[in-house]
């Protein structure tokens, strides 16, 4: 479940000072960034993992140091892949979306942004929860 929290923090967070949200609105967690190393902690505040971009590369870590995995932007286009290297997703952007897919290309969701929230939505468009 950690893993899986820190993936999505780190999937969903650009910005300093980000905060999310669950699909009731509960507080899930937040990030900080300083530089370009952004750190990840849970609702409680505990140190989750950390991202560091280094060109159109990001490198994962979880909350130990421990390598989780990479992504690497071009054009608009992200892809995914874990600590073996393996290709694991691709995410799309284009104006204020962004859709997400699996290693297979299969649709996965997709995100919004408008007025300084992103939203998230699985594939069948069911509401998942938010940023700010």
């Amino acid at each position: 479940m950690k893993t899986a929290l820190v993936l999505s923090l780190i999937a969903a967070a650009t910005c300093y000072g980000q905060h999310f949200y669950g699909p009731n609105g509960s507080f899930n967690g937040s990030s900080r960034t300083s530089g370009n190393t952004t750190r990840y902690y849970d609702s409680g505040g505990r140190h989750v993992g950390t991202a560091e971009k280094s060109g159109n590369t990001t490198r994962y870590y979880d909350a130990r140091g421990s390598y989780q995995g990479s992504s690497t932007e071009s054009g608009g286009n992200t892809r995914y892949y874990d600590s073996r290297g393996s290709f694991r997703g691709s995410s799309s952007r284009s104006g204020s979306e962004t859709r997400y897919y699996d290693s297979r290309g299969s649709y996965c969701g997709s995100a919004s942004e408008s007025g300084g929230t992103t939203r998230y939505y699985n594939s069948r468009g069911s509401y998942q929860g938010s940023k700010r």
